[in-house]
């Protein structure tokens, strides 16, 4: 019997089968949500699915409701566990060039360890 691990809100990690869980997908079929009661706490649960867990899913055999022509009702996003991160641009394949030469410069590595050296009090 194949059963599936996920997080109620409430809960934290439950297991449920494939029979107790819905999958919608959204417009485009790049995202979707899926739907079901936590066995612990009754409570209805909605969470996002990418493409992946989509497949996952629909691998292990939970039933696909396709939602394409209806409005995105997405839940929110889930808070990220690690707390707020800071704000910036993305780290592009150009960043990680920029920052693997960096890492080969050992002049540079001496004056960013200089930086963050203590001094005696």
């Amino acid at each position: 019997m194949t059963v599936i691990r996920t997080i109620c809100p409430n809960c934290g990690e439950v297991t449920v089968s494939p029979e107790d869980i819905l999958l919608h997908v959204l417009p485009g079929g790049r995202q979707g949500v899926y739907s079901f009661s936590c066995p612990t706490c009754t409570d209805d649960v909605e969470k996002r699915a990418n493409r992946k867990v989509m497949a996952l899913l629909v691998s292990a055999g939970v039933e696909v409701e396709d939602r394409t022509n209806h409005p995105s009702n997405l839940p929110p996003a889930e808070p990220d566990p690690r707390g707020s991160l800071p704000q910036g641009p993305a780290f592009t394949l150009d960043d990680l060039i920029d920052f693997h030469f960096l890492l080969l410069d050992d002049r540079f590595i001496e004056d960013f360890l200089d930086e963050f050296q203590t001094s005696p009090a």
